[in-house]
């Protein structure tokens, strides 16, 4: 028990030193890791001096592409880790709008194999799978993790395990921007943000779960979002007389 304590007090101490007080969240450069992931510029002028016109028509297919990231190391900074529940948690939100035939199906797009990819590889690829129109979400998380007054406990055995003297504040900041995929139209880029806060002792508390519950919170309010933006473009663009009124199956 004795060589317990000494083995753990050096850690508590170290605990107490290194994230004794809140450091806050640099949103700035959050958004410049996100703005950094793909090559997205705004669209160019034709040889007539005009730009892209949308061309969609009801019902349309809508190809999701979750980007992925590396970046070098930024302290509290977290690379995105998408998962098959984010993709389903948007597909969800987006239901409502196959009842009202206004989108036929949504489409996982795969990354282009290209680091990097701008525009016009995105469109590529999204036409590939048969997207009439594709969003191009990039999302980037961040911790606080600082220690409130029971961590004084820490250095006591007991205190390691059971004191809620560690924080760990989560921030997540997701980005869409939606594209029509034949004429590259851009209607524009939405943000959300989550948040998430857990309370424990520091040798319990992973800040991985944090992360994850305010990336959940922030695609929730995307999918809120992103479903007002669909439901206008819907309702304004013609609808097709070469596709059934029967939506497919949402995948």
């Amino acid at each position: 028990m004795i060589r317990l304590a000494s083995l753990l007090l050096p850690v508590a101490l170290m605990t107490l030193s290194a994230c004794a007080s809140s450091k806050g969240f640099d949103r700035s450069e959050m958004q410049n890791v996100m703005r950094q992931t793909v090559n997205l510029s705004a669209p160019q002028a034709a040889a007539g001096g005009t730009v892209p016109a949308p061309i969609i028509s009801a019902p349309f297919r809508l190809g999701l592409l979750f980007t992925q990231m590396e970046f070098p190391t930024r302290e509290g900074i977290r690379l995105v880790e998408w998962l098959s529940g984010d993709r389903d948690l948007l597909i969800r939100a987006l239901a409502p709008l196959r009842d009202q035939h206004l989108l036929s199906d949504v489409i996982e797009i795969a990354n282009p194999a290209m680091q990097n990819p701008g525009l016009a590889e995105i469109r590529k690829t999204a036409a590939r799978y048969g997207a009439d129109m594709i969003v191009v979400i990039t999302g980037v998380g961040a911790v606080d993790r600082y220690n409130n007054s029971y961590a004084t406990l820490y250095p006591t055995i007991l205190g390691a395990y059971l004191a809620p003297g560690t924080i760990s504040d989560a921030l997540f900041m997701v980005e869409g921007r939606l594209w029509d995929v034949r004429s590259g139209f851009a209607y524009g880029t939405q943000g959300t943000e989550g948040r998430s806060t857990r309370v424990g002792p520091a040798i319990m508390i992973d800040d991985r779960d944090a992360i994850a519950e305010a990336k959940t919170a922030a695609l929730e309010e995307y999918g809120r979002k992103l479903s007002a933006t669909l439901t206008l473009i819907g309702r304004q663009a013609p609808q097709s007389p070469d596709r059934s009124r029967e939506a497919a199956p949402l995948r």
